[in-house]
C-alpha cells in the first residue's frame, strides 16, 4: 500500500451545504437568544418596579398618604417634601421647596446615603442638589432602554434620567373629545400620587390592585415615536409644548431627570398611528405617556405594591379606569 495516499477534501458543494446548516441554525437560534436577553431585562425592570411599590408602602406607613408625584413651593410651612418630618396633611402645597415622590421615599429605597446628600430645603435643582440628583441610579433605568448614561442636557444639566413616571390623573379631554362621555369631574379623574391632593390607601376606592401608581415612560431625553426617533415630520405634526427642538434632537422639554417633579403622567391619548386614527394610549410617544421597550406593551405597578404587563392594545377605557383612584369603575379583568 503506498504511504501517499491522497487526501480527500471539501468539495464546493459541501462547503456550501455546511454553511447553510449553521445559517439555519444561527437563524433558529438567533431569535431565542434575544428572547432570552429580554425576558432577562422585562424580569429586571419588574424588580425596579417592585421596589418602588415596597418604598412607596413604606413611606405611607411613616406618613399616613403616599407621596405626591412631585410638590413645588408655594408659601412657607412645615416642610412637606423631607422624609423625616412629619407631612403637612391639611395643606399639600405648603412646601418652600420643589421635589418629587422619587426623592421623598429615597430613604425607603435603601439609598440612605445619597438621602443623607440631599438639601429637601432647597429646590431638587438647587446646585446644592446637584450632585445627587446627577447620580445614576440602576432603579430608575429599564435595561431594555437604549442608551446607557442618558442624562438631562439643556434643563437641569446633568440630571439622571428615569425610565418610570407617576400616574397623576386622566385629562378631561380624554372623557369628553376621545369617550364622547361627560366630565365625570377632578376628583375621579386623579391617580393615587396626585400632585395637589395625595392619599393614602384608602383614597383609592376602585381597589388598590385595580389601580395603577406608576408605569414605564422610557427613553428620555429624546423623543421616541413608536419605536423609532422623532423625526422633523413628526415634530411638526405633535401638537404640545412637552417636547423642544435641541441641536437637531428632539427632547423632551423637563421631566428627564429621577429626581424631576415634572415627571409625572398626566393620561392622555395619541391619534394618527393607525388606520382607524384609533387613539393609542400605549407605546405611541414616551412624552408624557406609557411607553417602554418591552415588545408589546409596558409594565406597571399596581398600588397593592404588585407589578403587570399591559398590552400596547389594551382598550382606552380600561387603562384609563385603571389609572384613577377613586373612578368608581368596575374592573373585572385586565
Amino acid at each position: 500500500m503506498s504511504r501517499f495516499n491522497r487526501l480527500r477534501g471539501f468539495t464546493i458543494i459541501e462547503l456550501l451545504v455546511v454553511i447553510a446548516i449553521i445559517a439555519i441554525l444561527m437563524a433558529i437560534l438567533l431569535p431565542a437568544v434575544q428572547y432570552a436577553r429580554e425576558a432577562a431585562r422585562r424580569i429586571s425592570c419588574r424588580n425596579n418596579l417592585h421596589q418602588f411599590g415596597l418604598a412607596l408602602h413604606n413611606y405611607q406607613s411613616t406618613h399616613r398618604l403616599f407621596p405626591p408625584s412631585g410638590i413645588r413651593g408655594q408659601g412657607a410651612g412645615t416642610n412637606y417634601c423631607d422624609p423625616g418630618e412629619v407631612p403637612v396633611f391639611d395643606n399639600p402645597t405648603a412646601c418652600t421647596d420643589y421635589q418629587s415622590w422619587t426623592t421623598m421615599t429615597l430613604p425607603f429605597q435603601d439609598q440612605a446615603v445619597l438621602a443623607n446628600q440631599f438639601n429637601y430645603e432647597v429646590a431638587w435643582s438647587d446646585p446644592e442638589n446637584r450632585p445627587a440628583v446627577s447620580t445614576p441610579l440602576a432603579v430608575f433605568r429599564c435595561p431594555s432602554t437604549p442608551g446607557a448614561n442618558r442624562r438631562d442636557e439643556h434643563h437641569v444639566v446633568g440630571a439622571a434620567a428615569t425610565d418610570y413616571g407617576a400616574t397623576t390623573e386622566v385629562e378631561k379631554y380624554v372623557y369628553t373629545e376621545i369617550f364622547g362621555v361627560p366630565d365625570p369631574g377632578s376628583l375621579a379623574r386623579r391617580g393615587v400620587l396626585n400632585e395637589r391632593y395625595p392619599g393614602g390607601p384608602e383614597a383609592v376606592r376602585d381597589g388598590l390592585s385595580n389601580t395603577i401608581v406608576l408605569t414605564e415612560c422610557a427613553g428620555k431625553p429624546v423623543t421616541w415615536v413608536q419605536g423609532r426617533l422623532m423625526t422633523a415630520e413628526d415634530f411638526a405634526e405633535y401638537d404640545d409644548d412637552e417636547i423642544i427642538e435641541v441641536n437637531g434632537e428632539y427632547v423632551a422639554d423637563d421631566g428627564i431627570g429621577w429626581a424631576d417633579p415634572d415627571n409625572g403622567i398626566s393620561i392622555s391619548a395619541f391619534q394618527g398611528f393607525n388606520e382607524e386614527d384609533r387613539p393609542v394610549f400605549i407605546n405611541a410617544v414616551n412624552a408624557g405617556a406609557a411607553y417602554s421597550f418591552h415588545p408589546g406593551g409596558v409594565q406597571i405597578l399596581l398600588a397593592d405594591g404588585s407589578v403587570r404587563f399591559i398590552s400596547e392594545t389594551m382598550d382606552g377605557c380600561i387603562f384609563t379606569n385603571l389609572c384613577t383612584r377613586a373612578g368608581g369603575e368596575i374592573i373585572s379583568d385586565f
